[in-house]
Order: C-alpha cells, then structure tokens, then sequence
C-alpha cells in the first residue's frame, strides 16, 4: 500500500472518489485528503462471493456496545458494523470515511463535515447529519455511560470531563442533511479534532435509538443484534469466542468480496497453528509470538508484515489517595533504573521493537529528541530505594492481563529485576476485564497495561487525568495531565512541539509511569486474500471492503 506523508507534515490534496457500492447508484465527491488506500471497489450484480474470511483477534471485546467497551479489541468489531468520519493510515493520514471533504475555519473553532450521501443504514435508512448530532449529543450526556466521554472535550458546550449538561447547549448542528459543522471548545490543531473523531466517534442510527432519553441507550436491545452502516452486518454472537457477521451489499463504499467475515478470539499461542492449518486467514489484532517468527514468514502460504507500532507498554503504580507507598518521585525512578527493557525487546522481541523513554516512540512527530532516559542500573536502583526508604519486607502484586505473551512475559522479567535489588514481587494474572476492575478498585500494587490508539501527542493524556475511567493509576495530581492539556490547547505545530517536549520532560523527571517499550506488530494473512492494507491495522483502520479473494 503506497504511503504518503503525516498528515501532519504535508499538505492535503484534494482527489475525486468514485463511490460505488453494490446495490447503489454510483457518486462522486471531493476529498480534502487524499484518497490512497480508501477509494470504492466496483462489483458484479450478483453480490460476494459465498466465501467465509475469519479474522483472529487475541483476547475478546467485552460488549457490543462500542461506547462502553473497556479495551482496544472491541474497535476491531465497530470498525465493520459502524462508520467514522474518517480512518487513519500507519503514517497518520486522515482519509475520508463517511465524510467526503472537510474543513477548519480560520479561527480554529469549529469544524465542518461533508457526508458521502450513498451510506445508509443496514436496515436501509440513510445515514444523515442528524445521526451525526444525535451520536455527539448522545455520548457527550452525562446520562449515557460512555468509557470514552472524557475524549470529546474537544466539542464546545462540553466540560473538562467531556459531559454536556444540556444538549440543546452542544455546539453540533446539521447545516442541511448531509452536512455536519461542530463547534470547538478552544481553538484546536486540525489533526486533534480528525484523531478524535477517528478514533472515538462511531456514528448510531437516530432513527432506532432516540427515545428522547439517553440514558436508555445502553440497556437497549439494540446492542443484543446492532444495526450499523459499515461493510458488515450483524448475523450472532458466541460471547467471548465469536462474532459472525455478513457482507452489506449496498455498502457505500463497495461491496465486500466475499460474504461472510467471523471475528474470532485466539490465544497467541495458537495464531500460527490457526495460520498454517486455513482455520484463520488474516491476524487481527495481536502479535505472532516472536517463537513462531521465522515459521510463519517461511510459509509458502502466507505473508508476514513486522509493523512498527505507536502503542507503548506500560507499567503502573497505585497512586491512589491514602496509598503511600509509591508517591515519592525518588521511589519511582529507582524502579525505572532497576528494570532491563533493553533485555524485553532483545529477548522477547528479538528486536522487533524499541524501548520506551514515553508514550511516544522516537518516530513520533512530536517525539522529544533532548530527552535522557534512565539507564538500567539496579545498584543505583536500590541506593536510591534505600535512601528514600522504601519497605523492602512486604510482598508487592502485579497485575497482568492475560493474551499479550510478550506482556506476560515481561512480568516474569521485572519480577526477577526487582527481586536482584530485594524486592518480592506477586505475579497474578487475569482476563483484561478483571484485571481492570481490580485496577478501578485499588487492588494492585503494580500492573501492566497498554496504549497507543491514535498518533495524537495527547492520546496518553488521559491516563493522567485526575478521576478519569482509564486513570487506573488512581493518580490525583493533575500536573501531568496539565503539562499535556497546555500543548493540547495549541494549533501552531512548533508551539504544539514545544509543549509537548515539556509533557515528556516531566514524565521521566518524574516517572508517574514506568515506560517498557514499543512492540512491533507481527501479522500475518493467508495469501488467498490481497489488497489488505496490514500497516493501517493499528488505528483499528481495516478497509475490509477492500480485500480481495485471490
């Protein structure tokens, strides 16, 4: 798939889409993006092929309902059944999805939206500027429970929390019914407000959800058996194993190729055995494991992508109020110093991947190029621990979820790193729901968690945000978040650069986190499939109206 440059650093060009889809008539619209890698596929009347692709994923969404999941997992189910604006490539640029075109004003306070006027629904109801109103109105009502409501701070009319209390207040308004302008809350950079959009706003049928209560949203049947207007539609569920879903043949964007896509949850593990054998054709979400490498890419049938990834591996303390344990800055680098993640990404990854000094791996845009990491030094390490005096008699527990090997196996590392310098460490490990639970709740010492959903600098914000759902630190100081917020608030790129340099700065002066590193995506698909775009795969961008049977 050619690549263009971030979008961050080129201009847009602006290309013309053929949109035609199955069962539609065929349009055309100007893009403000470029089009590689998003255009239409043209198909036969007699619809897709009567062929199964399974799609292995490795550990399992927790619901239906895309705005109360807890994990990244459940993107790789909305992404076929619902639409975004706009999707992402590996590089970072934004394309048109349900959008066609777009622009900021010139005062950087308020964005509007060109919709595709072909998508329609799975029911086949078009989709219109009102779904768009009712959605933002819907997930920025405090009456809704939203994981991800603390992401739309961004629209004007919302607080710091993302709540709108009046959604008559919300500046969001269909201009006429295929076009979307929403109002910004402070001036923002364009590719803020794209990421967000991108990454957090699937847009929901009007038409079957509205009740005129929003609280009702989630307890709806609804999400029981979805109807959304992306490539495929909902056809049963085995939970916690299984999604089956078939192909939308009116599709705006173009007919899927083949009829029947299942979205399965595999171990590990079992991805190169389920590879090899034909039981799955195309990695998800998840990593080879680094044993299985040379294997898969050796297969004949098979072609294996390593993709660099902007998702880091993390590990957190308790900070929450009360727990004292690990408040001191002098504590937290003294861990930092005795852990060997150069060691992780050698031995675990067998270089495929790169330690991490922040949330923002060195081909970042906005990667800090002056930071100094901490060196591995568990002498000093311990130095540092006993001077501060940390209580090395206690045994300390480290959450971790299960399905990410090299996850799981870098607890194993830090446990014997902090045990070289005196300190007993647990290892409990569980599915990923509970693990956040236990998290939410304060029971952990340490943990191990991820992140990287979007290439905006403020992604990571969140996780330092002082009462936020994915705060699962239990961090009350906000100067973090703060640092972030202020780099956030800019539209220039070098001021934006700046005050983000400062954001990274702080956080390994003051380690509120342990960074560990940035994995590589090691995927693989079966080679009766092509044209699929593996590399967009982190953004949770899957185009799978675009794969064809070979």
């Amino acid at each position: 798939m050619k690549k263009k440059l971030c979008a961050l650093l080129a201009s847009a060009l602006a290309l013309s889409l053929v949109l035609t889809g199955c069962g539609n008539s065929s349009g055309s619209a100007q893009s403000s993006a470029s089009s590689s890698g998003n255009t239409s596929q043209s198909e036969t009347a007699s619809g897709p092929k009567d062929e199964v692709v399974t799609m292995a994923i490795i550990s399992t969404w927790n619901t239906l309902n895309i705005y109360n999941t807890s994990g990244n997992y459940g993107n790789c189910v909305a992404d076929q059944m619902f639409e975004r604006l706009v999707t992402c490539t590996h590089d970072g640029e934004y394309l048109p999805r349900l959008a066609d075109s777009w622009e900021m004003s010139d005062d950087h306070m308020s964005m509007t939206f060109h919709l595709n006027q072909n998508a329609t629904w799975h029911d086949g109801e078009p989709v219109t500027a009102d779904d768009v109103v009712f959605t933002l109105k819907a997930v920025t009502s405090e009456k809704m429970d939203n994981y991800y409501r603390s992401k739309f701070v961004c629209v004007g009319g919302t607080n710091s929390d993302g709540i709108c209390a009046d959604p008559s207040q919300l500046q969001v308004e269909a201009v006429d019914e295929y076009t979307v302008k929403i109002g910004l809350s402070t001036p923002k950079d364009e590719q803020t407000v794209l990421s967000i959009l991108c990454s957090f706003l699937y847009v929901l049928p009007q038409h079957i959800l509205d009740t005129g209560d929003y609280s009702s949203i989630n307890d709806s049947d609804f999400w029981s058996a979805p109807v959304g207007a992306g490539p495929f539609q909902f056809v049963r569920e085995t939970a916690g194993e299984q999604l089956e879903l078939t192909a939308y043949e009116d599709y705006y964007l173009g007919c899927p190729d083949f009829k029947t896509f299942v979205i399965k949850v595999v171990p590990a593990a079992s991805l190169t055995a389920g590879l090899l054998n034909g039981d799955i054709d195309v990695v998800g979400a998840g990593s080879i494991p680094l044993s299985d490498w040379e294997t898969v890419k050796s297969s004949d049938n098979l072609v294996a992508q390593s993709i660099t990834s902007y998702s880091y591996q993390y590990m957190q303390f308790n900070l929450s109020e009360g727990n004292d344990t690990f408040q001191d800055a002098a504590v937290r680098t003294a861990f930092d110093k005795a852990i060997d993640k150069q060691l992780m990404v050698d031995q675990l990854m067998a270089g495929e991947g790169l330690v991490a000094v922040g949330p923002m791996p060195e081909y970042h845009p906005y990667y800090n190029e002056d930071l100094v990491p901490n060196t591995y030094d568990p002498e000093a390490a311990k130095s540092e621990l006993e001077a501060a005096g940390f209580d090395f008699d206690r045994t300390y527990t480290l959450l971790v979820p299960q399905g990410n090997q090299v996850r799981e196996q870098s607890a194993l590392i830090i446990q014997q790193n902090l045990k070289d310098i005196g300190i007993t460490i647990e290892i409990e490990t569980y599915d990923f729901a509970t693990v956040l639970e236990m998290m939410r709740n304060g029971e952990f010492d340490l943990g191990l968690l991820g992140g990287g959903s979007n290439i905006d600098p403020f992604e990571s914000a969140v996780i330092f945000k002082p009462g936020s759902a994915q705060n699962y630190s239990l961090l009350t100081d906000s100067k973090w978040y703060d640092l972030a917020a202020a780099g956030d608030s800019l539209v220039d790129f070098d001021e934006r650069k700046e005050a983000f340099d400062a954001f990274q700065a702080a956080l390994v002066e003051d380690q509120p986190y342990i960074w560990l590193y940035h994995q590589n995506n090691l995927q693989a698909y079966s080679k009766r499939i092509a044209e699929i775009p593996m590399d967009d795969f982190i953004w949770y961008n899957y185009e799978v109206w675009t794969w064809k049977l070979a």
